[in-house]
């Protein structure tokens, strides 16, 4: 592993050179401004190459990649942003005015700094290991989203175009607007919910987060989004109550520190520290380290503490995505029949709040295990519920989760036995031929994610054919219910890419998208990458599968996705 501080400067660095691209752009050509940042750049990758060696310098070159793509620049100058509001004022649009204080951003920096601190502390004290750079990733991540936060508590401005029914989101970073005819609900908080809108405590793509103060907040519930904002007081927002959407709920949303909160703040932190990320693992290192502790007895330590981690890992998620049982009427009686028909009769049903499509289980065994779906999800047709719930269900029956975990676990550790054992045999060659260890790395990097997909595909499929017998309608219904699924998740990401608009063009980007399709039969290398390397099947084949073979499941379906597996993963 490279030196902790020569990754820290890489990172630093690639930032810096972002910016001074950024900056350059105003006053030089694009073209000389990229010949100028790369040569700075491979000047850097140099150096660290005759300091540290030609295995050493290819994760800094990732790293410095990342941070330099990942600069948080703004998508337009002060300038340019001025023109576009002028552009919209001219066009008869009125700006709302938003409620802006620094309580919101220091709430912001408060979680932030947690995760940071446990960075800090570890690339101080702890050891040089993956733990680094997953570390490091993380963290110029988290910077790079509070930055973007800072640059748009600053420069957001809101305006409702009345003539085209639509409200216009424009700041340095990006501009959408929202036509109202794709609002589906509108509700009323006393304050944002911090700890929902927190970018670490959201398992799914996170909420868009405009809300600029600690005062009354308006959900608004677009096709593919949730937008969160924080007009004035005095400012009227009625002209979001047309149509459909009549009526507008309010809640009471407590502090974040409020004593009822307190027991959701813990499950959020824990969440984020063990699921999302590997901050609760980096301060068990560093607090071993310190105290002089052996290899041996952190390994152990640590094997305890993941093995505790997925067996609380039920109650961590129910309380850290906010779950709630589900109690709708209607949805019960189709709940009980799926899953007494799976054996499973103490498995409870929830829902947790997001603007995705997406169910799936949790727990590391039958008694600890639970099927949650999202509440976009429950907007779909029952006979497709039903299907989603059939899938799940089986994925419980048959302690998925939990062999899933334990899988990539052995397989990770062979990995790293592997590597171990080699070093030690082989010192003076591994030495001597690091071309041929960088290849070896490489090619281990590969396969390791196309190993777990073998498995995590074949449960994937078997939990389609096997769950397609709990059915009335057997595989068609399955089919019928995966095809559902996509064409509302295509259709919600079509909108959500389309929200995005350029002024440049007439205010009207993205016309020219391609339509976006799950179930259609992509290009053989979109095919090859699917299948050798994703946890799912494409959906295309899924849905072909389940509509050209009988309701069972076999021997023969087994080989028909082996063989699909290889067969589709060729250029036609």
């Amino acid at each position: 592993m490279p030196d902790v501080t020569i990754s820290i400067w890489t990172a630093a660095i690639g930032f810096f050179l972002g910016f001074l691209a950024y900056f350059f752009k105003k006053w030089c050509p694009s073209l000389y401004v990229h010949i100028l940042t790369a040569i700075l750049g491979i000047g850097w990758i140099v150096y660290v190459f005759l300091d540290q060696g030609f295995i050493k310098t290819v994760p800094i070159f990732f790293i410095f990649g990342f941070s330099f793509f990942s600069s948080p620049v703004p998508e337009r100058s002060k300038t340019q942003l001025k023109e576009i509001i002028d552009q919209l004022k001219e066009q008869g649009a009125r700006e709302i005015v938003l409620s802006k204080n620094k309580e919101r951003l220091l709430a912001d920096l408060l979680f932030s700094g947690f995760f940071i601190v446990i960075a800090v502390l570890y690339f101080l004290f702890g050891p040089n290991s993956a733990i680094t750079f997953i570390l490091l990733y993380s963290f110029i991540s988290l910077f790079v989203g509070l930055t973007k936060r800072v640059g748009l508590l600053r420069s957001l401005r809101l305006f409702y175009a009345e003539h085209e029914e639509a409200l216009y989101a424009v700041s340095l970073f990006e501009t959408k607007k929202y036509p109202l005819k794709e609002l589906s609900e509108v509700s009323v908080q006393t304050r944002p919910d911090v700890l929902q809108l927190f970018q670490l405590f959201s398992l799914f793509s996170p909420n868009i987060d405009y809300t600029t103060s600690m005062g009354k907040t308006w959900k608004l519930s677009f096709s593919g989004e949730k937008v969160y904002l924080t007009p004035d007081p005095l400012e009227s927002m009625d002209f979001l109550l047309k149509g459909e959407i009549h009526k507008m709920e309010e809640f009471e949303v407590k502090p974040f520190y409020h004593p009822k909160n307190w027991k959701r703040l813990l499950g959020k932190w824990y969440f984020a520290a063990t699921v999302k990320g590997v901050g609760a693992y980096a301060a068990l290192l560093t607090l071993f380290t310190l105290l002089g502790i052996g290899p041996i007895a952190t390994t152990a330590v640590i094997i305890l503490f993941w093995i505790f981690n997925l067996w609380i890992s039920d109650r961590v998620l129910k309380i850290a995505l906010d779950m709630r049982k589900i109690d709708d009427p209607d949805l019960l009686p189709i709940i009980e029949k799926v899953f007494s028909r799976a054996g499973l009769s103490h498995v409870d049903i929830y829902v947790t709040e997001s603007a995705e499509y997406n169910g799936f289980a949790i727990g590391a065994n039958i008694g600890r295990s639970l099927v949650a779906l999202t509440s976009e999800t429950l907007k779909l047709p029952h006979e497709a519920i039903e299907g989603i719930l059939a899938h799940e269900a089986i994925h419980v029956k048959k302690r998925d989760v939990l062999i899933g975990q334990l899988l990539r676990f052995a397989l990770i550790g062979l990995v790293f036995a592997g590597v171990f054992l080699i070093h030690e045999a082989f010192p003076n060659w591994l030495e001597h031929n690091q071309i041929f260890v960088f290849l070896g790395l490489w090619l281990l990097i590969f396969l390791l994610p196309a190993f777990q997909s073998l498995f995590t595909q074949w449960m994937e499929v078997r939990a389609d054919h096997l769950g397609a017998t709990l059915l009335d309608g057997g595989n068609a219904q399955m089919a019928n219910s995966l095809t559902i699924l996509c064409e509302y998740q295509d259709r919600a990401l079509e909108k959500s890419v389309g929200y995005h608009i350029d002024f440049k063009n007439e205010q009207e980007a993205n016309k020219k998208d391609k339509k976006i399709s799950s179930l259609e039969r992509d290009s053989w290398f979109f095919r090859f990458l699917e299948f050798q390397f994703m946890p799912h099947p494409p959906m295309y084949w899924r849905v072909h599968a389940l509509q050209t073979t009988e309701t069972e499941w076999s021997i023969r379906k087994i080989k028909l996705w082996w063989c699909s597996r290889f067969r589709e993963s060729l250029p036609n």
